[in-house]
């Protein structure tokens, strides 16, 4: 086999057409008639709450881990721009999945959330565990989901010893399963009810048969494997893409997940060195996504200008981020942005190990609370400003069955373009039982969300 050639294959598992499947929930008519009727499994996910793991992911990127209870590591690696505005990203390890169509049992998977977030750039999952060396008579193979188990469907992947990769382009469910050869083909001809997600299995049994053929020892398995991967992309631009361009120009909400499918398409173009025989439909996307850009973001600046709310500035931000990953951002008025009010109220809110935290903030530059509300503590932070960006605090309140509790210490503001988005607090506290007090500290996170009018007075 051709060296070039192997090498693309070999990148192909790793990057996989995910970009085609965002799960917009639209179905082409290109597509009905040619598509036999749907027969989705919908399987029953059940979630272990208490094993999820929640942290602020900005547009510079960064990694989110949790483990579940058998031991099996998820981590979820943003890349810079993935995120067109600060996200706060949950991971929960899934404890079982009924109705799972594999007699080997679930390899691991995790729910992410916000459900059906949309990603600029691809987000890698790994699934660290040994269940990923598929017993004898079984294959490892990935799978993904919608909302708690709706539309189960075959992903592409790539394992290696003990790690399972997937890409990921938008949030629901995903992970992997042990099946036998034949469990895996009664899967592929299962129709998800989905059109894209019924694209995205097809791509997968495919490169199913592809890389079982190598591990075979064939070493041309399919001799015409260019001209069907082409095949694959035309038919994803055509039926995904190209119908949903010229919404785009029009409406600036749809424009987020089609200038988001659009660009994993263009990603694979290139990636698979097609770039001059998509030339012309690479020059179309490219085409519209400047103009939607511009449009979208002078749009949200006229409402800006009429309402004067900071949520129109948050969302300037992310078409201005996803200009400067085009590198169009030149065309865009940055003292927009700056016209429009900043956030100067947040919600206050978060999940670290057993705390829960809880509050409305009205201003950073002057006194405030956070409440644990978690059925183990309740105590009270009471936040003392030195400046927008920094001072002191006290807590006191119980933990509960076990005694009273006081601390304190200083904090810090996390700021991501004028919008403060995490509260990072170093602690020491002491709770006093009957026996014997106990001192403990360490980092407390707590996540700000800017609030709309209404909630502080704001006009």
């Amino acid at each position: 086999m051709n060296e070039n050639r192997l090498i693309k294959r070999n990148l192909l598992v790793v990057t996989m057409i995910i970009g085609l499947t965002l799960g917009c929930g639209f179905t082409p008519s290109i597509l009905q008639a040619a598509t036999p009727p749907s027969n989705p499994v919908n399987a029953e996910v059940n979630l272990h709450g208490q094993f999820s793991s929640s942290a602020v992911i900005t547009p510079d990127g960064g990694t989110l881990s949790a483990q579940g209870t058998d031991g099996t590591i998820f981590t979820l690696s943003f890349p810079r721009y993935a995120l067109r505005n600060d996200e706060t990203i949950t991971l929960t390890p899934i404890t079982v999945i009924n109705g799972l169509p594999f007699s080997g049992g679930l390899v691991g998977g995790v729910q992410m959330a916000p459900e059906g977030l949309l990603l600029l750039q691809p987000a890698i999952l790994t699934i660290e565990s040994p269940k990923t060396v598929a017993e004898p008579g079984f294959e490892t193979v990935a799978f993904a989901y919608h909302q708690n188990g709706d539309g189960f469907y075959l992903n592409p992947s790539q394992v290696k010893g003990n790690l399972l990769t997937i890409e990921i382009w938008h949030f629901s469910g995903a992970g992997a399963v042990q099946g036998t050869p034949g469990e895996i083909q009664s899967q592929q001809q299962r129709v998800p009810s989905n059109a894209e997600d019924a694209f995205t299995q097809r791509v997968q049994e495919y490169l199913g048969r592809e890389r079982q053929a190598q591990l075979l020892g064939q070493q041309d398995p399919d001799p015409n494997f260019q001209s069907t991967m082409a095949a694959f992309l035309r038919e994803g631009y055509n039926s995904f893409i190209a119908p949903q361009l010229p919404v785009a120009l029009r409406d600036c909400e749809a424009a987020r997940s089609i200038l988001s499918k659009a660009l994993g398409w263009l990603r694979q173009v290139q990636l698979l060195g097609y770039d001059q025989q998509f030339q012309s439909e690479s020059v179309t996307i490219m085409d519209t996504m400047n103009q939607a850009i511009v449009n979208c973001y002078n749009k949200e600046y006229d409402k800006c200008v009429v309402d004067k709310k900071i949520e129109h500035r948050v969302t300037m931000l992310g078409f201005y981020r996803q200009a400067a990953l085009l590198g169009i951002d030149g065309q865009l008025d940055f003292s927009k942005i700056e016209k429009c009010p900043p956030a100067t109220s947040y919600q206050a809110s978060g999940q670290q190990e057993e705390m829960v935290y809880s509050g409305v903030i009205c201003s950073l530059e002057q006194p405030f609370k956070v409440e644990d509300t978690s059925p183990y503590y309740a105590f009270t932070i009471q936040f003392t400003p030195s400046g927008p960006q920094a001072g002191s605090f006290s807590l006191s309140g119980t933990w509960i069955d076990v005694g009273p509790m006081d601390g304190g210490g200083s904090y810090g503001v996390n700021f991501v373009d004028t919008v403060a988005n995490q509260l990072i607090l170093q602690a020491t506290w002491t709770t006093h039982t009957p026996e014997m007090d106990v001192s403990g500290g360490g980092t407390m996170n707590i996540t700000l969300t800017p609030l709309g009018t209404g909630e502080c007075g704001q006009p």
